[in-house]
């Protein structure tokens, strides 16, 4: 549809051409009244010269008393008056004309006979001076209609005077009124409209003129120019508000990367970042799962938000499990990320989002590179985890190598060489027979055992860490016994270390051995567990024979391998066994590092 366009109705100018044009009329009109008087007051002046001339020519008359003939010709004395036209128009003007006429047909009906009948200056001397009389006073009715004339011109240019000045009067305050003001106004718009106010607005009138053009205009202007100033007041306060909320989140990415690659534990350095989390993004309640096999039902969850310090926490300056989440009043669910790369799952996420908010992409973004960072660190502790497994491995490997290139050829090769003795004949004597069972006794339990320190030597931790490691022996000596071991597993994820990870999967080891090779066990039970001390006790026990020989002997290599294990430990080995009520063997050492944990129980 096509926009209407504005049009003046009273044009200032034409207002402007109208005052001048009547100012011009008044000043005209009292031109002309003032012209007519003065020609009017000019012929009057003319008439009393011309009366003057008649009254002039009756003196000369009668100084010539008596006349003759020849003389006669002098007695007209209105031949020159009554030529001219305009005498008679002014008499016509002043309602003198009769009297004129009057004076006419007496002086050539009366006094015209009666000079020349007289014949001395007595006898028409008294009708000559009547006649003058009565010039005089017609010409002091002139003087005295001239004087009015006069006097008229006077008033009516006074009048006009007064006229004009009204009319100036109200000329100055219509320019005011409709130049001035409006011309004031717009130049008051113009400098708020420079200094960013854009609340002035231009009154329009009914009856619209330039100025009215103008004033809306410039309200349209001032409109557009605010709607616009405001608008992009609005976008730079919302970029400004999106700078310092990326701003917020670059800095949170730049201090989470930072917290994470810390030394401090898993469980601080993720509950802070994570509780920082809730100030970015619309999110409460952040729980975290970690993994350390692939059993999902084995993992360690940690939050915050608690009431009492978590158990098994060593550092005692941590608060982290302390701190208070965000409340929402809202309804909210549940949802999860999972701490994954490569199909391999290092924990998972938990979080409570309010049921009415959704969360924006720049939002979704920051979660999933804090998962991406959080599942890197992970993954790097795990793998420096891993270098020092495989360090301590590839030292323990070379010494297994140097044993069986070493000792265990030569034990072998004496064992080869005790039985070529033994076979000889002259070896007939009884305590010759005797000795040499002995020895070779003593090399086959010799060699036995060290193989069992090259099998340990060789022995290597699963990839997810020593829980995994523990499983698969557990499950190495189910299949061996032919039934299950009650497997009981209390620890906090990843607490036991690669150095000291090793040496317990060798105890038990060899305790699991020595129950499969003697015990003659039904049921055999394996516990791990931390109390509040950090203490942790390892427990294997078994319903089988007990152990038949004193334990104080030194033939028992097993045992006294086994309490050098638990010497590197810094901890304690106990064994409790009566003969045909089966053996226990308690392992106890002190924590090196602590977080909480939930119990699987197998």
């Amino acid at each position: 549809m096509p926009k209407k366009k504005f049009r003046y109705t009273a044009s200032i100018i034409n207002r402007l051409t109208l005052l001048m044009f009547f100012l011009g009329a008044i000043a005209l009109v009292a031109l002309s009244f003032s012209i007519q008087v003065a020609n009017d007051a000019k012929g009057g002046a003319y008439m009393v010269n011309q009366l003057g001339l008649l009254r002039m020519k009756n003196y000369q008359l009668l100084t010539m008393i008596p006349l003759n003939e020849k003389e006669y010709d002098r007695l007209n004395i209105f031949m020159d008056i009554s030529s001219s036209q305009q005498h008679l128009m002014i008499l016509k003007r002043y309602n003198l004309i009769n009297e004129f006429n009057q004076l006419k047909i007496d002086w050539k009906t009366q006094l015209t006979t009666k000079i020349k009948q007289a014949q001395k200056i007595d006898d028409i001397k008294t009708d000559i001076e009547n006649y003058v009389n009565r010039i005089n006073h017609l010409v002091h009715r002139i003087d005295q209609k001239t004087e009015n004339k006069i006097y008229y011109i006077s008033q009516i240019q006074q009048l006009f005077i007064i006229i004009i000045i009204c009319f100036l009067i109200i000329q100055i305050y219509y320019l005011r009124h409709h130049l001035l003001a409006p011309w004031k106004k717009l130049i008051k718009m113009a400098d708020a409209i420079s200094n960013h106010d854009f609340s002035q607005r231009f009154n329009i009138g009914t009856k619209k003129d330039e100025f009215d053009l103008l004033g809306l205009a410039f309200n349209k202007m001032s409109a557009q120019i605010e709607s616009q100033y405001l608008s992009l007041e609005k976008q730079v306060i919302e970029k400004t508000a999106k700078l310092q909320e990326t701003n917020k989140i670059v800095s949170f990415q730049y201090q989470a990367t930072k917290q994470l690659h810390t030394s401090e534990p898993l469980c601080e350095r993720f509950l802070k970042i994570l509780r920082k989390l809730e100030d970015l993004v619309p999110l409460t309640q952040f729980q975290i799962r970690f993994y350390e096999s692939d059993d999902p039902n084995h993992y360690q969850q940690i939050s915050y938000d608690n009431q009492h310090k978590l158990p098994y926490c060593q550092n005692s300056k941590c608060s982290a499990c302390l701190t208070a989440t965000t409340s929402y009043q809202q309804n909210s669910f549940q949802r999860y990320w999972y701490l994954q790369e490569n199909g391999e799952k290092y924990g998972i996420l938990f979080a409570l989002q309010p049921t009415e908010v959704i969360l924006t992409n720049e939002q979704e973004s920051l979660i999933m590179g804090l998962i991406e960072q959080m599942t890197t660190a992970m993954k790097l502790e795990r793998k420096v985890e891993q270098q020092k497994q495989y360090l301590l491995m590839k030292e323990r490997s070379a010494m297994a190598r140097e044993l069986h290139d070493s000792i265990a050829q030569s034990l072998s090769c004496l064992k080869i060489h005790l039985s070529c003795l033994q076979m000889q004949s002259d070896l007939t004597s009884q305590n010759s027979i005797d000795l040499l069972a002995t020895m070779r006794k003593e090399i086959n339990i010799t060699y036995s055992q060290l193989r069992e320190l090259i099998t340990s030597f060789h022995l290597r931790l699963n990839q997810t860490g020593f829980y995994a490691s523990l499983i698969e022996l557990i499950e190495e000596f189910n299949q061996k016994l032919q039934f299950k071991i009650q497997f009981e597993y209390h620890l906090p994820l990843n607490i036991i270390n690669s150095k000291y990870a090793f040496h317990l999967l060798q105890v038990i080891r060899e305790g699991l051995n020595n129950i499969y090779k003697h015990a003659k066990a039904s049921h055999v039970k394996v516990s791990l567990k931390i109390d509040d001390n950090q203490i942790i006790s390892i427990c294997i026990k078994d319903d089988g024979i007990g152990l038949q020989n004193d334990l104080k002997k030194d033939n028992h290599y097993g045992l006294i391998i086994m309490r050098d294990r638990v010497e590197i430990l810094n901890g304690n080995l106990a064994i409790d066994s009566n003969p045909n009520q089966g053996t226990q063997i308690v392992v106890t050492f002190k924590a090196n590092k602590t977080i909480p944990f939930k119990a699987i129980k197998e």
